[in-house]
């Protein structure tokens, strides 16, 4: 459901065939599938001719899903593949040709160390057909700025820019589409969106579960490439950015860009890394491994809008709960008024949440019923789900996107490099990883924020 054309239920009437690299792993099992399945029996895919799953073999899993799908000649469609091999491109082509005229979308739910390779492969393969084409690139899109650029290059050598979806998941949410709307459709909220009325933003995505498992691909990653340098920063886009003047997606992502161009660069005294007690002992994780788990920031934005505002972003596993929110907490009465009261009223907050539940809640002080001058504080919640209907998953929000050309939420090759500038500095600095216990925030994460005068809302 993109963000330029939200309510339109529109139905894909073009043909088109997709192709799922890695399509029997975790990704594909877990979220593209349903979100396919969901979306086809809406009646939102008709235009699809066949869902390909490239793999090196079926596994029990994958045979198991397809044998549910709405539609077995659409979905049940496995193609033995090896990234590596030249023979398997050779057969793939084969395929191809069958489709004269269809639109291909090739979407990499691969290991992230597979898509160079993947991409030049492809795109030589593909110089020989004219089909429209789109390829989709999942996170994270590089390991650092370097590596960054590199794979930039590397897709602009076979794809031109409008070809290219890379993909956070994170954009698909209800949550993050909805900030842009709040402020676009209600002019009470867009004046006071600025440093004269904001005292500081916090962006939280906690989770309690550990890797569960996933060893081998988080241990060479970690907290700040699975989700700081992406996931946070995204939403910290969308929060913080200016509107655009139309909802054109190249609008929306050229505000974006112009926003990560303001973000001041991360020093060591304003970042905090953690690794939760026992990470070293999960499977695929080396030993000492000094892979962070949890990171906490302090950044600012140097534009007119937001100078000198801080934004505290969070991220972590093994935590207290799961929790992914943005909180924009404004700034305290004046004394000289809240002499007056018989209390001290708490901040005005707004709060964005994708869960545990999707809802906006604004926090203010009212005063009760022959209670005096004393503030009591009150939440009103505003619901998503006002039609009652099930709300999208991310995935299917964004894969109608990539079908209808929509690339208003994704990431342009200009944002990918800016993000990795932001955040390189504490990637490449040698900084201490605290021990927490699981369930508790690391202490030093507590004081980024405490010597502020400020608490984190969790």
């Amino acid at each position: 459901m993109s963000l330029v054309d939200t309510k339109s239920g529109k139905k894909m009437s073009k043909k088109f065939s997709l192709f799922i690299l890695g399509g029997t792993g975790d990704l594909a099992r877990k979220k593209l599938f349903p979100a396919l399945y969901s979306l086809y029996s809406k009646g939102k895919l008709e235009g699809l001719y066949k869902v390909y799953s490239l793999a090196r073999e079926e596994s029990q899993e994958w045979k198991h899903l397809v044998s549910k799908s709405p539609d077995p000649e659409k979905f049940n469609n496995f193609i033995q593949f090896d990234v590596k091999e030249e023979s398997y491109y050779e057969e793939l082509a084969k395929v191809l040709k069958k489709l004269r005229g269809q639109e291909i979308i090739f979407y990499l739910a691969l290991s992230p160390f597979l898509f160079e390779t993947a991409i030049r492969k492809l795109g030589v393969l593909l110089r020989n057909f004219t089909n429209p084409r789109k390829i989709v690139v999942e996170k994270p899109f590089g390991f650092d700025l370097a590596s960054a650029s590199r794979l930039n290059q590397i897709l602009h050598t076979y794809f031109v820019e409008e070809e290219i979806y890379r993909i956070d998941h994170f954009l698909g949410k209800e949550t993050v589409q909805n900030i842009l709307s709040l402020r676009l459709s209600n002019t009470i909220f867009e004046g006071i969106w600025n440093k004269n009325f904001v005292d500081h933003v916090q962006i939280v995505a906690i989770e309690d579960i550990g890797i569960e498992g996933r060893g081998d691909y988080y241990d060479g990653v970690g907290a700040i490439r699975d989700m700081l340098q992406n996931h946070m920063l995204q939403m910290l886009s969308f929060t913080a950015m200016e509107l655009p003047c139309c909802m054109d997606p190249e609008l929306i992502r050229d505000e974006k860009t112009k926003l990560l161009r303001s973000v001041r660069r991360l020093s060591q005294k304003d970042a905090v890394k953690g690794q939760y007690e026992g990470y070293s002992l999960e499977k695929g994780v080396k030993e000492n491994s000094n892979t962070e788990t949890f990171v906490a920031v302090k950044l600012y934005i140097d534009n007119f809008r937001w100078q000198d505002v801080p934004f505290y972003l969070m991220t972590g596993k093994k935590l207290s709960k799961k929790l992914s929110q943005i909180a924009l907490v404004f700034k305290e009465v004046p004394k000289s008024f809240a002499k007056l009261l018989d209390c001290t009223p708490k901040q005005n907050k707004i709060v964005f949440q994708a869960s545990p539940e999707n809802k906006i809640a604004i926090h203010f002080e009212l005063r009760p019923p022959a209670g005096g001058f004393i503030a009591c504080p009150v939440e009103t919640t505003m619901e998503y789900n006002l039609t009652g209907q099930k709300l999208p998953e991310a995935y299917e929000n964004l894969l109608i996107d990539i079908v209808q050309g929509d690339r208003s939420l994704f990431i342009r090759g200009d944002e990918v490099e800016l993000m990795w500038e932001i955040v390189e500095p504490i990637i490449k600095e040698d900084m201490p990883l605290y021990t927490y216990k699981p369930g508790t925030l690391p202490e030093q994460a507590n004081k980024l924020i405490e010597k502020d005068g400020k608490v984190w809302i969790l």
